[in-house]
C-alpha cells in the first residue's frame, strides 16, 4: 500500500480550498453550518500545528489559542518578521470556544450532503494529513534549513489568506460571531498583504523541495525498530537524504575550542576519504545536470565544488593523526562508504544517473552542506591549539608539524567554507499545479470593501513640491 506524500497532500487541500473560494456558497441548514464550523476549525488547527512544528516549539498555547495584542507590523525590516507575523496571524483566527471544540475524527470522519461543507471536510483532512506527514518524518530537513522551511511556509501562507478570505464571507453572515478572538491591530487587508508577501518571499527563498516527498514513518506497533546509523541509498531519490545525514554527521561537534573534551572533529583518514569521495560525487552531479536544460546552471555549482575539492586533495595527502583509534565518529565514513558505492552500483547497472530537476536543486542543498561542514570541521581540528593532525609530509626535515594560518592548506579550507550556498528557487523547477491556481485565485478575489482605497497619491504641499530657483 502505498503512503501518500506531504505535496499530494497540500495539492488536494489547495484544491480543496480553490473550490471553496471559487464557489462563494454557504450552507443554510443548521446541521451542516455546525459541521462545516467544526470543519473550519480542522483546517485552522492543521495550520497551527504546522507553525508549531515549523518553528520548533516545546511549550502550547493556552485553551482558548488566543496570543495577546500584536503591534502593526512596519515595513522597515518586513522580511525579517514574516515568519512569526503568519504565525501571530493564524493564532489569532476565530475560534470555537474549548468547551464547544470536538475531536477532529468526530467531525471529520462524516460525510456530509452539503457539497459545501464536503469541501470543507476535505480540505481539513488534507491539511492534518499533510501537517501530521511533515511531523512523522523520519527525516526533517525543514526544521533546520531555510531553504526547505520556506517551501513549507510558502504553503501555509497561501492556505492562511485562503482561510482569511473565507473567514471574511462567514463573517458578513454572522457565523464566526460567537467564536473568541483576541483584539487585533491590523485589518484584513494588512494580513492579507503580510501573508501575500511571505508567499511571494518563500517563492524567491525555497531551494529546496524536500517537504514534497515527506512520507510519515511507519512504526509497527509489536516489532522494534532499529534506526539505522546510516540513510542507505536505492536510487537517485535517496542521494539528497544521505547526503544530509552526511553532513549532520561531519558537523563540529564543539562551539569553539573551550568546549573541547578531548575528541578531535575529525580524523586524517575521514578527512582523505569524504573528499575524495565528495570529488567523484560532485563530477557526478555535475554531469547529471548538464543532462537537463533546466539544470544546466547548477551544473557550475556542483564543478565549482569540484575545483576546490581537487585543490584540497594532494595538500591533505601527508596529514597523520598525533594519537591514532581516536575516530570518535565513524559514522560519517560508513555514510560516505554507502553514498559512493551506490552511485558506482547505480552507474553499472543503469549507466550514467539521471535526477529530476527537484532532484537536482535539492542535492545541491544537501552537497553544499557536506562540502561546508567538512571544510569547517577540518580547518577547526588544524588550527586548534592541541589538534590531533598533523603535517607528515616525509620531504620535510624537522618532521611532522601543525597546519598554520594562511598556508595553502588553511587558505584552500577557507576557500570551500565561504563558497557561497544555492540560491536557485526551487519552484523554478517544481510549480505544485493545485497551489499555484490557488494563490492566483487569491491574487483575483478582492476583499469585501465599503470603500475602496484611492488610487491617487496624497497631494504634496507646496513648499515640498516646489523647486528651488
Amino acid at each position: 500500500m502505498s503512503v501518500a506524500t506531504y505535496g499530494e497532500h497540500a495539492e488536494n487541500a489547495a484544491q480543496a480550498l480553490n473550490v471553496l473560494i471559487r464557489a462563494d456558497e454557504i450552507p443554510t441548514d443548521s446541521d451542516a453550518v455546525d459541521q462545516m464550523l467544526h470543519c473550519r476549525e480542522a483546517v485552522v488547527d492543521a495550520l497551527r500545528q504546522r507553525l508549531y512544528d515549523l518553528g520548533q516549539d516545546d511549550w502550547y498555547p493556552p485553551a482558548d489559542h488566543l496570543p495577546a495584542r500584536t503591534p502593526k507590523p512596519m515595513l522597515a525590516g518586513l522580511d525579517e518578521k514574516l515568519a512569526s507575523l503568519v504565525d501571530n496571524i493564524a493564532f489569532a483566527l476565530p475560534s470555537l470556544p474549548f468547551d464547544e471544540r470536538r475531536p477532529p475524527s468526530e467531525v471529520l470522519g462524516v460525510e456530509s450532503a452539503d457539497p459545501t461543507v464536503e469541501t470543507w471536510r476535505a480540505a481539513g483532512i488534507e491539511l492534518l494529513a499533510g501537517s501530521h506527514t511533515l511531523s512523522a518524518a523520519a527525516e526533517q530537513p525543514w526544521r533546520t534549513e531555510a531553504g526547505a522551511g520556506w517551501w513549507v511556509m510558502r504553503d501555509v501562507a497561501v492556505a492562511m489568506e485562503a482561510v482569511l478570505v473565507l473567514d471574511s464571507r462567514l463573517e458578513e453572515v454572522g457565523l464566526l460571531s460567537d467564536h473568541q478572538r483576541p483584539e487585533y491591530a491590523m485589518s484584513l487587508d494588512e494580513k492579507r498583504m503580510v501573508l501575500s508577501q511571505t508567499a511571494r518571499v518563500a517563492t524567491w527563498q525555497a531551494t529546496s523541495s524536500s517537504p514534497e516527498e515527506a512520507v510519515p514513518r511507519m512504526r509497527p506497533v509489536e516489532t522494534r525498530v532499529v534506526i539505522e546509523p546510516v540513510a542507505l541509498v536505492s536510487g537517485p531519490e535517496d542521494l539528497a537524504p544521505a547526503q544530509r545525514r552526511l553532513a549532520r554527521f561531519l558537523k563540529p561537534m564543539v562551539a569553539s575550542d573551550a568546549m573541547y573534551v578531548g575528541e578531535p572533529e575529525i580524523t586524517a583518514d575521514a578527512a582523505r576519504q569524504v573528499t575524495a569521495s565528495q570529488l567523484f560525487l560532485c563530477r557526478t552531479f555535475a554531469e547529471a545536470a548538464r543532462r537537463s536544460p533546466k539544470t544546466k546552471s547548477l551544473a557550475a555549482f556542483f564543478a565549482n565544488r569540484a575545483e576546490v575539492l581537487e585543490e584540497l586533495q594532494p595538500r591533505i595527502t601527508f596529514l597523520a593523526d598525533v594519537v591514532d583509534g581516536r575516530d570518535p565518529n565513524k559514522r560519517s565514513a560508513w555514510q560516505q562508504g554507502e553514498l559512493t558505492t551506490a552511485v558506482f552500483r547505480m552507474q553499472e547497472q543503469s549507466g550514467p544517473i539521471r535526477l529530476q530537476p527537484t532532484q537536482v536543486v535539492d542535492l545541491a542543498t544537501a552537497t553544499h552542506e557536506v562540502v561546508h561542514n567538512l571544510a569547517k570541521a577540518m580547518r577547526r581540528e588544524l588550527l586548534r591549539s592541541d589538534s590531533n593532525l598533523v603535517d607528515a609530509d616525509p620531504k620535510r626535515a624537522t618532521g611532522p608539524a601543525r597546519v598554520n594560518r594562511r598556508s595553502p592548506l588553511e587558505r584552500t579550507l577557507t576557500d570551500l567554507v565561504n563558497l557561497p550556498a544555492p540560491n536557485e528557487p526551487a519552484t523554478r523547477f517544481s510549480n505544485p499545479l493545485q497551489r499555484a491556481a490557488l494563490q492566483q485565485t487569491l491574487n483575483l478575489t478582492a476583499t469585501p470593501s465599503a470603500h475602496p482605497p484611492m488610487p491617487f497619491p496624497a497631494a504634496r504641499s507646496a513648499t515640498y513640491a516646489a523647486p528651488g530657483f
